[in-house]
């Protein structure tokens, strides 16, 4: 201290540099102020981030399980869609045997139409009429309507098995073997028609 200050005064050059110091300090102060609320303010925006992605990360394994969800339901409804074109291949199968048993029934009634030709008019040999040989094409038509569809579902079968599972109580076999017993049927028949007198 300097002999000419009196204690218990301030010392104006203190003063003066307390004063220059002063707003230096102040503005210091004010500077880390600022930069501890932004660092609050960017621990804030950090934790929000952080619940934001915590939220897209729900948001995402939600879709994924509805996309699983509908992977399934699609899955289950294109099996149901095989399912539906097997069954009706069958009914296919089925409407073409009843075609091929009509179509031998027809062939049958043609050719003992003219059978009753003969005896009411009193013909003797009827040996190559007319009715004999469309009787029979008719009959022998039958045939080939039964073999012909019977072997294009069983070819269908053996490839929707490959990628199927067969429908309970469907299998491959049984339609296509009804099927050729009704040819076998066709083939006996033809052979009395044309055997016989």
């Amino acid at each position: 201290m300097p002999d000419d200050i009196e204690p218990g005064q301030d010392d104006p050059g203190s003063v003066e540099r307390e004063s220059q110091s002063g707003p230096e300090e102040s503005r210091q102060l004010g500077l880390m102020q600022r930069m501890v609320d932004l660092s609050v303010q960017r621990t804030e925006l950090a934790e929000q981030r952080t619940r934001m992605a915590e939220h897209r990360t729900r948001e995402a394994e939600r879709r994924t399980r509805l996309a699983e969800q509908r992977t399934e339901m699609a899955a289950d409804r294109s099996e149901m869609s095989a399912e539906r074109s097997y069954m009706n291949a069958e009914r296919t199968l089925s409407v073409w045997i009843r075609t091929a048993l009509a179509v031998m029934v027809v062939g049958i009634a043609v050719d003992r139409f003219g059978l009753f030709l003969v005896q009411n008019h009193g013909e003797r040999a009827r040996d190559g009429s007319a009715s004999d040989m469309v009787g029979a094409g008719l009959v022998a038509l039958g045939v080939l309507i039964a073999v012909v569809p019977s072997v294009r579902f069983g070819l269908y079968a053996r490839v929707y098995r490959r990628t199927h599972k067969l429908p309970h109580h469907h299998g491959p076999f049984m339609a296509p073997a009804f099927a050729v017993l009704v040819a076998l049927f066709g083939v006996v028949l033809l052979v009395f028609l044309l055997v016989a007198p």
